[in-house]
Formats: structure tokens, sequence, C-alpha cells
């Protein structure tokens, strides 16, 4: 029987259905009116199983008008993850408040789930704090995240220091900037919807998609099907579209299993996906998937990268001070020819977390070997836009104090391009403080393009006897002494138990 409810009304009925409900939004309602459709778009942050959806829709059918001939309901699972809630903020503001958005980072924004509520602050300067407050911006971004994701949401601005000054009236300068930083894409052909007839057919290119949310496209070069443990389907997915690959994870629906099942190696396909940290590594996963047609003109187009300036500018190199009274620098003996060969750059860094899109880095240290010696260091505290927190003071040493009058990131890092540029980057857990140079270079325009050595991965060979791989461990077996936790002492370290390895070769 048709049953008259108000927006507000109508959720509270889903939710008090089941618990699992809570925090089910609708997200749009869609009227297809040849066929007399009504489709209702629920997002919820729980899996809800044929049963309850079905209850779901007896509400929804209950509610709808008798004119239309059917009534359908969909219910995706989505999760407020905050490196899909701060690449969605970017990319809203970037569409809909371009002249704000010309300076705007990914940086600049920082999430933090609270519950039910998720609080964000965007970084902006003075001008573009107040003309997102002229323009009512955070309403209007709160209702779209509102839609987007199962939570509600705060945000507030955070006054930044002005890098570039630009009026941002003028139709020129943002023409020539939005020029600068557009994204590089590929437009396919043919597209047969099969998750998502609203997808489009623009995709990213796969080596610009890092981390966030995006649509790519390519050719599948390997599909698997698997299950999980509780017996539901999935498939592993490989996606090459010439400009890089990728492989990730596709949970498949009980309407869209057939089609995708019925795809394979040489198929093409466009996707939305998404990339964030699973368990401490980078992870992919497929959203949504629609067959496509793949240009067969692509022509691979250069991406705007800075490259490293000639000079240095506020942080120099010096010369290398060895930490321990033995060194093993000094001794070329033993290091094979190849070693001596090449230039490396041993690095680490100190940051305020471990998640790479909530926090900054405090500290960078690095050291240069080249002809076989260690002979240079650059080092340098950094102020970072996240707070420093006690337990991090704890384990680095770096106190709020000791950074308030340090260089912000964006002012380093072209003077740390300017030192590794050439050289094959080293680290211990590289994949960490790579994660966190990547994504501040590329605020900069800059892109790390450097081969990466692991000493982590490293020492499993050269010495598989050790029962942990830490750096501590590692220096403890060399005999290396060191001040854990502060960066160019670990650096150093990292040198020397590189060094070490590779004589033992």
């Amino acid at each position: 029987m048709y049953t008259e409810l108000s927006g507000a009304e109508f959720i509270e009925k889903i939710r008090s259905l089941d618990e699992r409900l809570n925090n089910v939004r609708l997200s749009s309602i869609e009227v297809k009116k040849e066929e007399r459709a009504l489709i209702y778009n629920f997002i919820c942050d729980v899996a809800v199983d044929s049963d309850l959806k079905n209850r779901i829709w007896q509400v929804a059918e209950s509610v709808s008008a008798p004119s239309f001939a059917s009534v359908k309901v969909n219910v995706a699972k989505i999760a407020s993850n905050p490196e899909l809630i701060n690449g969605e903020i970017v990319k809203f503001l970037k569409e809909n408040f371009p002249s704000v958005s010309i300076f705007l980072k990914p940086t600049d924004v920082m999430s933090v789930n609270l519950g039910d509520t998720v609080k964000y602050t965007v970084r902006l300067t003075a001008d573009g704090a107040e003309y997102m407050k002229r323009n009512g911006a955070y309403d209007k971004l709160n209702a779209h995240l509102e839609r987007t994701f199962c939570s509600d949401f705060a945000g507030e601005t955070v006054i930044k220091e002005s890098e570039e000054t630009v009026d941002l009236t003028s139709e020129e300068v943002f023409t020539g900037e939005l020029k600068k930083i557009e994204a590089r894409t590929i437009k396919v052909e043919d597209v047969v919807a099969i998750d998502d007839a609203a997808m489009g057919d623009t995709a990213l290119y796969i080596e610009d998609f890092d981390y966030g949310e995006a649509v790519i496209c390519g050719t599948v070069t390997d599909i698997t099907e698997r299950e999980t443990k509780t017996g539901k389907p999935f498939f592993v997915i490989h996606l090459d579209d010439g400009t890089g690959s990728t492989g990730g994870i596709y949970f498949s629906k009980k309407n869209t299993y057939a089609k995708i099942k019925e795809i394979a190696a040489g198929d093409e396909i466009i996707a939305r996906a998404s990339i964030g940290d699973w368990q401490g590594k980078k992870s992919t996963t497929f959203l949504k998937i629609n067959r496509c047609t793949f240009p067969k003109d692509f022509v691979k187009q250069d991406r705007f990268k800075k490259t490293a300036p000639k000079n240095y500018s506020l942080v120099f190199p010096t010369e290398s001070t060895t930490i321990s009274f033995k060194s093993v620098f000094d001794a070329v003996g033993g290091l094979p020819d190849e070693f001596i060969a090449n230039e490396y750059v041993v690095f680490d860094l100190e940051t305020t977390g471990t998640e790479v899109m909530n926090n900054g880095i405090t500290e960078i240290g690095a050291v240069k070997i080249k002809n076989g010696r260690v002979s240079q260091q650059w080092t340098t505290l950094v102020k970072p836009d996240y707070p420093i927190t006690e337990e991090i003071t704890e384990i680095t040493g770096i106190t709020p104090e000791m950074v308030k009058d340090a260089p912000k990131i964006s002012q380093v890092i072209p003077d740390f391009m300017k030192f590794i540029e050439g050289a094959i980057l080293v680290a211990h857990n590289a994949e960490f403080d790579m994660k966190f140079l990547k994504r501040f270079a590329a605020a900069e325009e800059y892109d790390v393009n450097n081969k990466v050595l692991d000493t982590m991965i490293i020492a499993r060979t050269a010495v598989p006897t050790l029962r942990r791989f830490d750096l501590h461990t590692l220096a403890d077996h060399f005999g290396i002494v060191f001040h854990h936790h502060r960066a160019l002492s670990d650096a150093y370290a990292t040198a020397e138990a590189f060094m070490e390895m590779m004589r033992g070769k």
C-alpha cells in the first residue's frame, strides 16, 4: 500500500529495519521514464545480504507512487576511507571551485574519522578561504561527501602561508594554470556497461594513478577467479594501458558475475578503481568495471614535471661526517666494480605518523655514495602541516619547538631533488619512505623516477641468519653505532650496512 513519507522519515524507516543499516544513506534516485521504473541507490558501510536488501525494497516500494511499473533498489558498500575522502575533496573543489583549487595540492587536505562523523581540514590561503566562505563551498562539499560516503562531514579551513601570489579573478591566470595542471587522460570508445552506465569514456593514465580513486582503462593482461574463506567469489585482475600497469581485486556481484567471468586476457576494460594502504602495503581495488575499446591511435603524452633545479637555494649538501668511531667509508676494497661505478643516495625520513595521506615529513637525512665512498650529506628539519604528537616525539626526539622555524616541505623538495638527481636511492624499508617522498614531491610537480634499493630486502639474502631485519638488528650485526630515529643518523647507519652487505657479495 502506498504511504507518503518525508525524506527523513523514509531514511529512518530504512534504518529501523536492522542495526546494520544505522549508517545507510540514499545517494540518488533514478527515474527511467520509458520503462516507468524508479531506482533507489543506497550506500552503506557494511555489506547488505539479499534478505535485508529485499526488506529495503519493500519499504521503498511502499513509498513510491503507484504510477511506476517497477521499483528497484541498489545498495553499495562504501567505507569512509581517508585516502578516498581526501581525493574526493580535491576532485570536487577542482571541478566546482577552480579559482581556489589552482594552487590546492593533495597534501593540503586531511581527514580524520571520528565515529559517525568525518572531520576534514583544507589548507588554503586567506583569499581562498574567504572565497570558499563567500560561496557556501563547505555546505555544497559536505552535501556531496554525504551522498558519496556513509558519514556526516564537518569541514574547516586552515590558513596557509601564500607560496604564490595570483589574482583569483584573473581569467588569464586561471587558463594558464589550468593547462599546466591538466591531468593526462585516455578517451576510449564503444563502452558497454557492466557495472556503471554513468562511468563515462575518459580514464586517467595508470602511470599517474597513485592514491585515492580514479577511472582507469587498458588491456587485461591476466584475470584469475578466486574465493574468499567464506566462499564468496572475487577476481584478481592485471591491467596495462601503455603508460603503466596495475593489479588489483574485484569483488563480483550476483548481477554482474557472469559478465565479469567472460572477460579474458586481451580484452579491454574501463574501470573505477581505488588505491589505498592495506596492512602497510599499497593496494588496488576495482570498484566498477565496463567493457570498452582502447584507442588504436593512442600516443602517450609527456607529463608536465619539473626537473631538478640547477642550483641549491635553501638546503645545501656538506662534506660527510661519520657517526661512529670505526668507519668503513674510507676503504673501497672489497666493493664490486659495479657498485663503485654507480652513485647512490641513502636517505631516511622522519614523519608525524605512518599513514601517508594524513601525515607529514619532519626531517630528511641523506648521504651520497660516489666512487665507492660516502662523500656528502644533506639534512634538514621540516615544519610539517600536521601535528607532532607526544608519542612521535618519544620515538623520533623531534618536538614541535624544534621545527617551528624550519622550512616547509615545499621549500626543501627542490633542493632534495637536486641532491638525488641521477642517483640510485637506497633506504631501509624503502616502500615507507618512498610513499612519503613521492607524495610530497608530486605536490610540487616533481616526478621521483630514480631506481630504488631496499636494504631490508637485501639483508634477507645477504644475512639470512638474522632473526629480524629491522635497521637496529642489522646495525647490531655489523657493529654499527647510531642514534636511532633521527634521519641523518639512520641514513648513515643504512649506508654503512649497505656497503658491508655489498662487500660480502
